[in-house]
């Protein structure tokens, strides 16, 4: 080759190297051990990802490896695909950087020289510092196995759970919502829950549903909800704001309900059991009497009429002796039961003594309370009660009274009751009307 020649390549040569200086480009060629082999060519930037220069890296290559993360499982996968005649390969792995330097990930794109014989003369390396696009995959790893973690918390946990949006309408029902109301999932999607509630509560849940989102606060309450065979199943239910991802406002709110239909069936034993008298199924007397002075401070308000009917079973006491005690009861039994199925629903009906019985009957004028008083008399006389394969018979003598305007519980007790006293006077299993004034 001529001077003119050698000096023309050299040019070429300065003009190739000082291109590829000025890339973005991560590049490098070695010999066909990789960097356990003589290195022909490394960009100033490759070298500056290990914090050296380019004339350290290519005197010492093992500086590169020493960086490479597991570089014995790297080794092992490139030498495998040489092997295999691959003339491209892409290799994937992490450099370790300085104290100062995260970890990076990178992609390694290998062309393979090879000669005439097939040998690998030369691997011609291309690096991309793929760290932001691999960190951003951890990133949607974790958040896709959140996204597991909590759907299959929310697909297992017994509780269901609503999102509700602004308008109350469900945007998402948890398959547990099958087991407690008998609705499928989907088929509730776009549709208003307050539409389930009964009418009287749906305003109150609404109000409550409405200050949780917009004050942001949970809010826990109990309610029922109609199952979609037509029952109502009682829920415990905590509603939580929930943040609208379009607007960015607490609009929406996160429902998790429990079924406490079995807890609100005990309570409400335990209710009839605390204010009702068993065998009769009538009310107790301190049960009674709160209701009576509840009903006489409710007339006051309505200008409402109120009668009262006080009886008691006659010669109660002979029936215990001669029959005993578990006749007695059957008596007694005989008559709640006869009382419960003639009355309305809103009439009151009291145990207050052992045989002494009260009905507070609202809106009835005293010609009223006379005609029911009779009715029950005669359904009495003509009852018989078994006793040991014996039949036995009883009658009830009636008291009735109607409240003066604003007259007092205690008042219209003693007259109702005065009324009792005449009619067991006058010879029992009859009904009388109280005195005309307070006695």
């Amino acid at each position: 080759m001529d001077i003119p020649a050698a000096k023309g390549f050299s040019t070429l040569l300065s003009d190739v190297d000082a291109v590829l200086e000025s890339s973005p480009a991560i590049l490098y060629a070695t010999g066909p051990g990789w960097w356990r082999n003589d290195v022909h060519y490394v960009s100033h930037n490759l070298a500056a990802l290990i914090g050296v220069t380019r004339v350290q890296l290519q005197s010492s290559p093992a500086l590169w490896l020493d960086r490479v993360r597991d570089v014995s499982a790297v080794e092992a996968h490139l030498f495998a695909a040489l092997a295999a005649g691959e003339s491209r390969l892409r290799l994937y792995y992490c450099i370790v950087g300085t104290d100062e330097e995260p970890v990076r990930h990178v992609q390694d794109d290998i062309v393979v020289q090879r000669d005439s014989a097939g040998d690998v003369v030369e691997l011609v390396g291309s690096l991309a510092d793929i760290s932001e696009t691999q960190a951003a995959l951890t990133r949607l790893e974790a958040l896709a196995e959140h996204e597991r973690r909590y759907r299959a918390i929310v697909e297992n946990v017994s509780d269901a759970i609503v999102l509700l949006d602004a308008e109350g309408e469900c945007r998402f029902a948890s398959p547990s919502i099958r087991d407690l109301l008998g609705h499928r999932p989907e088929t509730l999607y776009g549709r208003g829950v307050l539409a389930l509630l009964p009418p009287d509560d749906a305003p109150r849940v609404q109000r409550l549903i409405h200050d949780a989102s917009r004050h942001g606060e949970p809010v826990c309450m109990e309610l029922r909800v109609r199952h979609r065979l037509g029952h109502y199943v009682w829920l415990e239910t905590c509603c939580s704001p929930y943040l609208n991802p379009a607007s960015e406002c607490h609009e929406w709110v996160v429902a998790v309900a429990r079924d406490i239909t079995d807890r609100k069936h005990r309570e409400h034993r335990l209710h009839e059991l605390s204010t009702t008298d068993s065998l009769t199924g009538a009310l107790n007397r301190g049960t009674y009497l709160s209701c009576l002075r509840s009903g006489l401070e409710a007339a006051d308000h309505v200008v409402q009429r109120v009668s009262l009917v006080i009886f008691d079973i006659d010669h109660f006491k002979t029936v215990n002796d001669t029959w005993g005690h578990a006749a007695g009861d059957l008596v007694l039994a005989c008559v709640g039961e006869m009382c419960r199925t003639a009355l309305r629903d809103h009439d009151v009906f009291g145990r207050i003594g052992g045989e002494e019985f009260s009905l507070m009957l609202a809106g009835q004028s005293l010609n009223d309370a006379v005609l029911l008083a009779e009715r029950l008399r005669k359904k009495f006389e003509s009852v018989r009660v078994e006793c040991h394969g014996e039949w036995l018979s009883f009658t009830v003598s009636f008291g009735v009274a109607e409240r003066y305007a604003h007259e007092g519980v205690e008042s219209l007790l003693h007259r109702a009751d005065m009324g009792l006293y005449v009619a067991k006077r006058n010879g029992r299993n009859r009904v009388q009307q109280a005195p005309l004034s307070p006695t």
